[in-house]
């Protein structure tokens, strides 16, 4: 379906090109005697010209689009989270020796947020130090409350859920939240630490 696709775009575009050029296509019959002859050759030779320059241009546009798309989620990123009220939640593990992240919900000033439901690779990239973003959002100065919920396998196999609330002063400027899963060595057990900074 793509190949039939593509081959009337292209007999479109040379259709096209060699109007544009001032010669006509030939007709069916008198497609190979003019091919082999003179006029056949320059023909071919300008439609070949003008099918590269078409390509080329649409490369560029294409690149173009892809610049713009970039340059459009900046710009609405900034527009919707300006930066003296842009707030984002991240998540880490620290170790993960007592607990597997399996889900995790935020709730904040009581509204439920944000859901995740991690795969196994992401938990790896958790476990090697990595940082999800898992909520942005923009918060007004003043008093707020952040509840995360996690669940997931704590020690022997077992589900386990873990729960921590933080009631926290929004500044002037973008803050952060760390929604941090580490473990208590001495309990042998799994803690939730939630960090502004």
């Amino acid at each position: 379906m793509r190949e039939k696709t593509a081959l009337l775009l292209c007999t479109a575009l040379l259709s096209t090109a060699l109007t544009l050029s001032g010669l006509s296509t030939p007709a069916r019959g008198a497609a190979k005697e003019s091919s082999a002859g003179p006029v056949g050759g320059v023909v071919e030779e300008r439609a070949l010209s003008t099918l590269k320059g078409i390509s080329s241009g649409l490369q560029t546009l294409k690149g173009d689009v892809v610049t713009l798309n970039k340059e459009l989620r900046v710009m609405e990123e900034k527009l919707l989270f300006p930066s003296n009220t842009k707030y984002s939640v991240f998540v880490s593990l620290s170790s993960g020796l007592f607990f597997t992240l399996e889900s995790v919900k935020l709730k904040l000033d009581g509204k439920l947020v944000a859901t995740h439901i991690y795969s196994e690779s992401q938990r790896q990239a958790l476990a090697r130090g990595g940082i999800q973003k898992l909520y942005v959002t923009s918060l007004n100065e003043g008093r707020h409350t952040a509840t995360a919920f996690f669940t997931g396998l704590g020690p022997n196999g077992r589900a386990y859920k873990l729960a921590e609330t933080l009631e926290f002063e929004k500044g002037p400027a973008g803050e952060y939240l760390e929604l941090a899963i580490g473990d208590d060595g001495a309990a042998q057990e799994p803690v939730v630490r939630l960090k502004q900074w």
